[in-house]
């Protein structure tokens, strides 16, 4: 009953956007146990949706028992109604060009509040500590978790991005928005065809000119996917 009632709260409160920061709410799927005392945010990628993410840690939760999941969904849909954080203008080998990665931060600027409200939520309803709240993103999302992690006011655990768009630094882009430093890892395959397998050497570049230095992992043959190597490698770097 404890459970549902925690799900209840925290799902009605995402639902109409408590926090004024943001005109758009994210739905949220949750998973609760007993008395959760950390929470792990998934996010999903490019026409996708929560429930894509929560399928995805089913094998997550036996090794985090104290941990709350949850999985948002994008208010933005695409033209094929699925979901996205932003327009993916190009993809794969095209995604080399600066103006590019600018249109595709400044598009992913304008949902981070949506990301922050859902953080502010299990902050106040389950009453978890902004520090024991971390967040992760597959492909789009893990650029969400990344920015979203650096440009909220409460420091969060960690931000993992799983073969993400790149984090990029660029003329137009305002760095007093980072007030955050959390701890980072990035993982990306050496066969992804949709993202540059090279990105991750973009982003661990622009994190480490504003003093953020990431652990970055390479998976030998992973694609444009999270395969059970770099679960666990997210497993390990949560634990």
């Amino acid at each position: 009953m404890k459970k549902l009632f925690a799900f209840l709260l925290v799902a009605i409160a995402l639902l109409i956007g408590i926090n004024l920061s943001s005109s758009k709410a994210a739905e949220v799927i949750a998973d609760i146990p007993e008395n959760p005392q950390n929470a792990l945010i998934l996010i999903h990628g490019f026409g996708q949706d929560g429930s894509r993410m929560q399928a995805m840690a089913t094998s997550f939760k036996d090794k985090l028992p104290d941990t709350a999941f949850f999985y948002p969904t994008s208010p933005e849909t695409t033209p094929f109604r699925g979901h996205q954080w932003f327009d993916l203008p190009v993809y794969g080998t095209q995604m080399v060009d600066v103006k590019i990665y600018q249109k595709m931060l400044d598009g992913a600027l304008n949902n981070v509040a949506v990301l922050q409200d859902v953080i502010e939520n299990i902050h106040n309803e389950l009453g978890i500590p902004y520090e024991n709240i971390s967040i992760a993103g597959f492909s789009q999302g893990g650029l969400m978790a990344v920015l979203t992690a650096l440009t909220t006011p409460h420091p969060l655990n960690k931000a993992i991005s799983l073969s993400g768009v790149p984090f990029v630094i660029t003329e137009d882009f305002d760095t007093d928005l980072i007030v955050s430093a959390p701890q980072i890892l990035l993982i990306q395959g050496d066969n992804d065809s949709a993202i540059p397998p090279s990105s991750i050497n973009l982003t661990k570049t622009a994190l480490e000119s504003i003093g953020i230095y990431p652990q970055t992992e390479v998976i030998a043959g992973m694609r444009h996917e999270v395969n059970s190597s770099a679960k666990q490698k997210l497993l390990e770097f949560l634990e």
